[in-house]
Formats: structure tokens, C-alpha cells, sequence
């Protein structure tokens, strides 16, 4: 009896002690949790909103053809500036000429993606994940533009998704940095020997001069003719119409080895929907994104629209100064037109909260955490911008008030979820 007595006591005890390191635990991990925070940066974000249409290249050009056959020497490079009576080309009818100067081309394209894609790997951190991402997503927008019969689209990628596979052949040992030096030297060699045939072909070639200064070009459209940059004065809806359904000139397409761009002025023309939700406005400027030149954005003044009599369309005129290297000057190319931009610091909405100031009025903004404390940053509600997938967009320090103004500053790290905080609350 009393052998059970004792069994009960010590089941009892063992219970007891269990029960008390349980709820100490408990005690001690509700302390915590209370302090737990989530932070969440406070960056800068800037929202676009897109018009993506087909546009089409305006210019004023000469056409320079050849006057001593179709094989071409070039003396200049392309979308470089000539001068005036300027030798830009030795032309003459030896199809073995011709024939070299593709092959030097083809070598030239193949060395500016072997050096581009020659990488150091005794000096140089790559990405491996980065790069398999890239060139993964590169390949399926490749597929979905082929799918959509954007060929032309999908052929812009293909240089950069070529780097991008040579350095992962780099990186991974797939090939050897000296294996791939001696890739690159062969195809210098090659070259090399190429370009010395056709100097020493070029006696008895004829001389081809530019008659007007601009920049050059070696490929021709066969348009040239036909989107001028003196056709925008008197253009009109039919006039464009007729424009967009000509067929290129066979006369330029067979005959000229190249153009001189003599006006630095030229001018994208779009024709796209009358939108309710927003209006263009003559004399603005624009950023416009070029997809086909790497996105790259250049500025230009909506100088005219044109209206359709019976027509929910318009025409829009913009106009340019800006020729930068190696842009993408096809006659007509996908382009995307922001019409409105808003930028300031990114905050998530959960992350505000309205406290009570010593006077009594109320403030709205955010707690950061600074070191080891909770500080409280003012937001006003007149700076918020704009508010969209959850965040809200405030104004940028730099554009504030001298006073009065939001507190928040970049790249604090907003507090995004935590119990009873409050401002120069100590965190552990």
C-alpha cells in the first residue's frame, strides 16, 4: 500500500515539474514573439505606364549607289558621321570580292560575341544561377515571339542568349579558357588574312564618295525614298495610310551599297486607338522605349496629332535630335510610349500606422528600426502618390518640403509586422 502511495506521489510530482517547465517555456517564448519584427527596405520605385504600338522612322536620307558593281569594300564603319565628297566604299563586279566581304562580316559578328563573352575567371564572380535564369527566360521570349510571328524579335536576343551560353561553357569547364583563346585567335587570323585580299583586290576598284555629311549607313530599306523626314509637313491620314502599305523600292534594294542620314532631326510616327483614360498633349515630351535597341528610352516632343474623319484613330507625330551609337533605325519596329511616370519610396500598407503626438493630434507613417530601437517616421498623406498592389508610393526626400515634410528616408528598413511597438521602443 504504501509502495503505491509513493508511486502516486512521485507521478504527481513528475507532472508538476513538467507542468511548471512547460508554462515557463511558454512565458518565455510569448516575451519573445512579442519582440520579433519584420523589416522590409524602404527603396525607390518608379511606376510607367505603357502605350505599345507599331511606330515607323522618318528621315531625310541619300542613297549612294554603286558605280563599279556589288562587290564592296567599305572604307567607314556603319552609323559613323561622314563628311561631305567624303570616300566611303570601293565597289567593283569580282563576285570573289563579294564573296569575302560577307565572310569578313560573318567574322566580325563572331569576334564581338566571343570577346564579349571571353571572361576571366581568376578575376571574375559570375552568377551561374543568375545566368541559367537570364538565358532561360531569353530563350522562352525567344519561343513566345516566334509563336506570335515576331521574327525579327526573336533574332535581337540571339547575340545576347549566345554570350550568355559561352560563359556558362566558361564557367561550368564545358571549355576551357585556353581552348577558347584559341577560338577567338583563329577567327582574328582568318579575318586578318581576308582583309589583306581584299586591299590588295581593291586595285582598279572604283571610288564611291558620299555627297552630303551625316552618318552612314551600309543598309538600305527601300524606303528611303518614301519616309522622308520633308514628307511629315504635309502629312496627312490617307497620305500615311499609303505610306505603310508600299512596297520597298527594287531600284534601291539591287543598286545601293549604302545611305548618308543628312538631317539630324528625324521623327517616329505612330497610329494607334483613341484612349479615354488618358490624352496626349502637343508639345510634350515623351520617353520613348525602343525594345528592338535594348530598350533603350529616348526623349522626344509629340510636336502633331492627326485625327481620322471617320475614324476612333489618330497619328502621332514625335520628334528627335538623339542618334545614339548603334541604334536600331528599322522603318518600322514595335515602340513603347510613356505617357505618365511616377516615382517616390516604395511602403507596404501594413506597414503604417497613426499614433497619437504630445499635442493630441494624430500622425500618420511608418516605425523603422534604427540599431536597437524602434524610431516613428512621419509620413503626411499629401506626399503619398499614388498606392497599388498593396504599397503605397510617398515623395522622394530630395523632392519634400524644407519643412513639414515626411521623415522617411531611403534604404531605412520599414517594420513591417511586431507587437506593441512604439517610438524608442529597445528591441533585444
Amino acid at each position: 500500500m504504501k509502495s503505491k502511495l509513493k508511486s502516486v506521489v512521485s507521478i504527481i510530482a513528475l507532472n508538476a515539474f513538467l507542468i511548471t517547465i512547460t508554462v515557463y517555456f511558454l512565458l518565455q517564448y510569448t516575451k519573445t514573439a512579442g519582440n520579433s519584427i519584420e523589416t522590409e527596405r524602404a527603396d525607390m520605385e518608379i511606376r510607367q505606364d505603357i502605350v505599345e504600338i507599331y511606330g515607323y522612322i522618318f528621315r531625310n536620307e541619300e542613297i549612294i549607289y554603286s558605280i563599279g558593281g556589288n562587290s564592296v569594300n567599305y572604307l567607314v564603319d556603319n552609323g559613323v558621321k561622314v563628311g561631305k565628297n567624303q570616300l566611303v566604299a570601293l565597289s567593283q563586279q569580282n563576285s570573289a570580292d563579294f564573296s569575302m566581304k560577307d565572310q569578313i562580316t560573318a567574322l566580325t559578328e563572331k569576334l564581338d560575341i566571343l570577346n564579349k563573352s571571353n571572361i576571366n575567371l581568376e578575376f571574375v564572380t559570375t552568377n551561374i544561377e543568375k545566368i541559367n535564369r537570364d538565358s532561360h527566360s531569353m530563350y522562352l521570349n525567344m519561343l513566345q515571339s516566334i509563336e506570335n510571328g515576331r521574327f525579327k524579335d526573336a533574332g535581337k536576343s540571339r547575340t545576347e542568349f549566345l554570350i550568355l551560353l559561352n560563359k556558362k561553357q566558361l564557367i561550368t569547364g564545358e571549355i576551357s579558357g585556353s581552348r577558347f583563346e584559341n577560338i577567338i585567335n583563329s577567327a582574328e587570323e582568318k579575318k586578318s588574312l581576308l582583309e589583306s585580299q581584299m586591299s590588295v583586290s581593291g586595285i582598279g576598284a572604283s571610288e564611291v564618295y558620299s555627297n552630303k555629311s551625316g552618318i552612314f549607313y551600309a543598309r538600305v530599306d527601300g524606303y528611303e525614298n518614301s519616309f522622308t523626314a520633308d514628307i511629315v509637313k504635309t502629312l496627312d491620314f490617307d497620305k500615311f495610310d499609303e505610306l505603310i502599305k508600299k512596297d520597298p523600292d527594287s531600284n534601291i534594294l539591287n543598286n545601293a551599297l549604302g545611305k548618308v542620314a543628312y538631317d539630324f532631326n528625324w521623327y517616329l510616327i505612330c497610329k494607334t486607338q483613341k484612349n479615354k483614360t488618358f490624352d496626349f498633349t502637343d508639345g510634350k515630351k515623351y520617353d520613348i522605349i525602343y525594345p528592338y535597341s535594348s530598350n533603350r528610352t529616348i526623349e522626344s516632343v509629340l510636336i502633331r496629332q492627326i485625327g481620322g474623319a471617320d475614324s476612333d484613330e489618330i497619328i502621332l507625330i514625335f520628334e528627335t535630335a538623339a542618334i545614339p551609337f548603334d541604334f536600331d533605325f528599322s522603318r518600322k519596329q514595335t515602340i513603347q510610349i510613356v505617357f505618365n511616370e511616377i516615382s517616390g519610396i516604395k511602403v507596404p500598407e501594413e506597414a503604417i500606422h497613426i499614433i497619437e503626438r504630445e499635442d493630441g493630434t494624430a500622425a500618420e507613417g511608418v516605425y523603422i528600426q534604427k540599431g536597437n530601437l524602434v524610431v516613428f517616421r512621419e509620413l503626411p498623406k499629401n506626399e503619398c502618390l499614388a498606392k497599388f498592389d498593396g504599397y503605397y508610393l510617398y515623395l522622394e526626400p530630395s523632392k519634400r518640403p524644407e519643412t513639414g515634410g515626411g521623415k522617411l528616408q531611403l534604404y531605412e528598413d520599414i517594420i513591417t509586422a511586431g507587437k506593441n511597438l512604439y517610438d524608442g521602443k529597445a528591441i533585444d
